[in-house]
């Protein structure tokens, strides 16, 4: 569990410090890549609802960043869109 919130306290500051960090598109994938991981998690695993109310956490960070500019909440929401639907499909093969 230490290593998993290291990661994404890793992620969080590096993110926070690159100009790029903070585009709609990036952002976006960066919620999709923490959401992807933490559906990768073993069902079983104790830890995997905890990392999923992170990425729930970090969607509404990331999207108080961009939602006053149109063209990036725009990108923003096409990416978690189509995000959402890949993991959608995932889950049920």
């Amino acid at each position: 569990m230490k290593k998993v919130l290291a990661m994404f306290s890793t992620i969080a500051v590096l993110s926070a410090c690159s100009g790029e960090g903070n585009s709609g598109a990036n952002l976006a994938k960066e919620v999709c890549d923490c959401y992807q991981k933490a559906n990768g998690m073993d069902a079983a695993d104790p830890n995997r609802a905890k990392v999923q109310a992170d990425c729930l956490a970090s969607q509404g960070v990331a999207w108080n960043k961009i939602k006053d500019n149109q063209k990036e909440s725009d990108e923003f929401n096409k990416i978690i869109g189509d995000c959402g639907k890949e993991l959608i499909k995932k889950s049920v093969q």
